[in-house]
């Protein structure tokens, strides 16, 4: 007997789309089915007539009207996909944030206080926690247009964080962050970030074993992936890498050759460090006369050749102005600058002093700041920092790249003499700048210091005008790296000139807001775990 139901609907040859069809149902009905060239959706298992019959095309449009209606209210599941299942996330090994912690979470995601963010996710890691389940889209989706945020972010994901990041393509960039170890297919398979992150945790387990994979893969990739890959050898750098190095400063590439080169400088056991200082030594002497000291400068008397190249110095430098000035500033840049301290016998605050009575101050100060921060030599961070440098004619130094040479306590200690020694706070305040660049946590004398400057700054109305805006850009920094602890510090001698500073209420309140928030932020570490 002939099975007399109609066929099953093919419904993966003729799939549903409700929205996009119900919208070009929308296009025809409006236009008129007469007017409008749009051919009409197909509904599976709807009959559908002939689209030159007029008649026939409007039954069409309300039979389909009708159904896709209906499809709309009940809702629709799409077919099942055909690919592999996906496994299900492993079980959670860290506990998850409290109920404080995770609204606290939420005002962090939602932009108030974005820039506490950071250091929330790291103590975090810390404290062996992990974002809780309903929190980890708004998190991920928030850490993926933010390169900086993302190492944080990948630690504190925990099992489930780590399993739904790897279903989202737009996420990988998180993970490729994380200091996990990974597969080893990411190596052979992955984005670029991901064998950098994949190279990286290798070097710090098995640097041997990374150093030879990359050796073996170096040749095969193109300039811009070999600087890539031959910055992780920064990671647990050791003697043993200059062979591997020392191929590449000659490359074509100068993003290779700038990639390779400080590297190379730092490092003990290779020719270069040697062949610089025979070039640049004779260029820079100290002169000693019976009362004083003079530093005598000259520039190379050869033009630079391919022969410069192999030392890796450049033809031209945009930090220093002529074309044999760019090979001294260049020579200068890459030597350990304790290595002219010990030539001459003199500390680095004497060599400064020297510096001064050359013309070329400029070039010396630039050069000698570069070497600071490349050898990150703290003695010569402090004597650059702590110098004064004339009113006419100042050199612009990397001032925030060697303050974090230093630790807290040693930026604190250079900047407290300075504020005990004056009453009086100011734009021009010489110190202001140094203190600035303080990190946190800032121990309790130089807030305490701090907080007594700007009260009697604050406590004459007529200097507000010219204060307003250092003071604002001082309170801002104070909300980041004053302990939440000193809340009370700031908080006693501050809050009565709330109503007396109505130019400064904002950044007052906000100091004071933020500290107190941050005290939340240090008790959710400690509060029970919450559900998820």
């Amino acid at each position: 007997m002939p099975n007399s139901q109609a066929p099953t609907p093919d419904l993966a040859a003729n799939p549903l789309r409700p929205g996009a069809d119900w919208q070009q149902l929308v296009r025809v009905a409006l236009l008129g089915t007469r007017q409008s060239p749009d051919a009409l959706p197909t509904v599976p298992g709807l009959p559908a007539g002939p689209e030159t019959d007029e008649a026939s095309r409007e039954k069409h449009l309300l039979q389909a009207a009708g159904a896709l209606s209906l499809i709309r209210k009940a809702g629709y599941l799409p077919a099942s996909s055909a690919g592999p299942a996906v496994p299900v996330a492993p079980a959670e090994t860290q506990a998850t944030l409290g109920p404080n912690g995770a609204q606290a979470l939420n005002v962090l995601l939602e932009g108030q206080y974005a820039d506490l963010l950071p250091d929330f996710l790291t103590a975090l890691a810390e404290h062996q926690r992990r974002v809780p389940h309903p929190q980890l889209v708004y998190l991920l989706e928030h850490a993926r247009t933010r390169p900086a945020l993302q190492p944080a972010t990948a630690a504190v994901l925990g099992q489930r964080g780590q399993w739904l990041a790897a279903q989202n393509p737009a996420w990988a960039p998180i993970l490729a962050a994380s200091t996990l170890p990974q597969s080893e297919t990411v190596w052979e398979t992955g984005t670029l970030p991901q064998r950098v992150s994949y190279l990286t945790s290798l070097r710090r387990q098995q640097p041997e074993q990374a150093r030879e994979l990359l050796a073996a893969t170096l040749p095969q990739e193109p300039a811009k992936t070999q600087a890539a890959l031959l910055a992780t050898l920064r990671e647990n750098a050791s003697a043993a890498d200059a062979e591997l190095l020392g191929q590449y400063l000659g490359s074509k590439s100068k993003e290779v050759r700038q990639t390779v080169l400080p590297q190379l400088a730092r490092l003990s056991g290779n020719p270069l460090p040697e062949r610089l200082w025979q070039r640049a030594e004779p260029l820079v002497q100290l002169k000693k006369g019976l009362l004083n000291k003079k530093l005598m400068v000259e520039l190379p008397t050869t033009d630079w050749d391919k022969t410069w190249l192999l030392d890796g110095i450049e033809q031209r430098d945009a930090r220093f102005q002529g074309e044999k000035a760019a090979l001294l500033g260049q020579l200068l840049a890459l030597i350990p600058p304790q290595l002219w301290a010990k030539q001459w016998d003199l500390t680095a605050p004497k060599i400064l002093e020297l510096v001064a009575g050359t013309e070329w101050a400029a070039l010396l100060l630039t050069a000698w700041a570069e070497a600071t921060l490349l050898h990150q030599d703290t003695e010569w961070a402090t004597a650059l920092l702590h110098w004064r440098q004339p009113r006419k004619n100042p050199v612009p130094l990397p001032l925030e790249g060697l303050a974090r040479l230093l630790t807290p306590r040693q930026m604190a200690e250079l900047v407290l003499p300075q504020l005990s020694a004056t009453s009086y706070f100011g734009p021009d305040a010489h110190w202001l700048p140094l203190l600035m660049l303080v990190p946190g946590p800032w121990p309790e004398r130089l807030t305490s210091r701090v907080v007594e400057l700007l009260r009697e700054a604050l406590s004459h109305p007529e200097r507000l005008y010219r204060i307003q805006y250092a003071t604002s850009q001082l309170l801002e920094h104070m909300a980041r790296v004053v302990p939440a602890t000193q809340y009370d510090l700031c908080a006693q001698p501050l809050q009565p000139l709330l109503q007396d500073v109505p130019y400064l209420h904002n950044s007052l309140a906000r100091l004071l807001n933020t500290l107190h928030f941050r005290q939340q932020l240090d008790a959710a570490l400690e509060e029970p775990p919450g559900p998820g």
